[in-house]
């Protein structure tokens, strides 16, 4: 029967693992921010998260367009998700797809006016939120490294 552990239970065996609290602690910030990130958001431009993630990512690309498969790859999401993804924000008219010229299997998603402009009504007041909940706890050499340590972490092959 399960039930409330008494007093003299063990722990499980490797719950106090520092890997796991180190991961846990990773993710505990991560959702702090991003809820915190979520309302300004929410409330400038009624987007959610993730379709404002997407604008960001193609406003910070040359060109302001990514492919379908890169667009997966930094959303950290699948093709399937993507494309749902992007049918959203596109029905919303703040994204295109455009076909290559050089291969017509590959589509680009591009930025319209409109999504340039959403964009930048959002970036004020998310650079607010950056700045009051991460860059001003930290110094600049510890912004640095965190900065180090997190490229470290995401450019390990899975």
């Amino acid at each position: 029967m399960i039930g409330c552990p008494g007093p003299d239970r063990p722990p499980v065996p490797g719950i106090d693992d520092p890997a796991i609290t180190t991961y846990g602690r990773l993710l505990e910030v991560t959702r702090r921010l991003e809820t915190a990130f979520a309302r300004t958001i929410t409330d400038c431009a009624g987007l959610p998260g993730p379709r404002f993630e997407l604008l960001l990512r193609l406003g910070r690309t040359p060109g302001e367009q990514l492919t379908m498969s890169a667009l997966a790859e930094q959303l950290g999401v699948t093709s399937g998700g993507a494309t749902r993804l992007v049918d959203k924000v596109a029905a919303d008219g703040l994204v295109v797809r455009r076909p290559c010229v050089t291969d017509r299997r590959v589509h680009h998603v591009a930025l319209t006016d409109a999504g340039r402009a959403v964009l930048g009504e959002v970036l004020d007041a998310h650079r607010a939120d950056l700045a009051r909940e991460l860059t001003a706890r930290l110094t600049p050499d510890e912004r640095q490294r965190l900065d180090q340590l997190l490229d470290q972490l995401r450019d390990q092959p899975a």
